[in-house]
């Protein structure tokens, strides 16, 4: 019985580290300027990376992974999941 105890508060400990390291979803998008001709400044997560970078929004459609500033970008996407802070 205390085997099994054992085991389930590996698991539990486990998984609870496991949740607070996935990235939000949002953040795995791809960069998508959209179809649109605006110039909006606004910064994606870059997955292979880790890093938040600038890019050209469009103004229309693109997706989630798109942030007005660094900031906001790092906060959602960065600090939580191993990202660096630019020295």
């Amino acid at each position: 019985m205390s085997k099994l105890i054992y085991c389930l508060l590996i698991l539990f400990f486990s998984l609870a580290i496991t949740a607070n390291c996935t990235l939000p979803v949002e953040c795995e998008l791809p960069r998508l300027p959209g179809p649109c001709r605006g110039m909006f400044p606004s910064f994606y997560f870059d997955v292979s990376t880790k890093q938040c970078k600038e890019f050209t929004y469009g103004g229309c459609q693109g997706n989630a992974n798109r942030f007005e500033t660094e900031e906001k970008c790092r906060a959602f996407c960065g600090e939580k999941y191993g990202t660096e802070e630019d020295t």
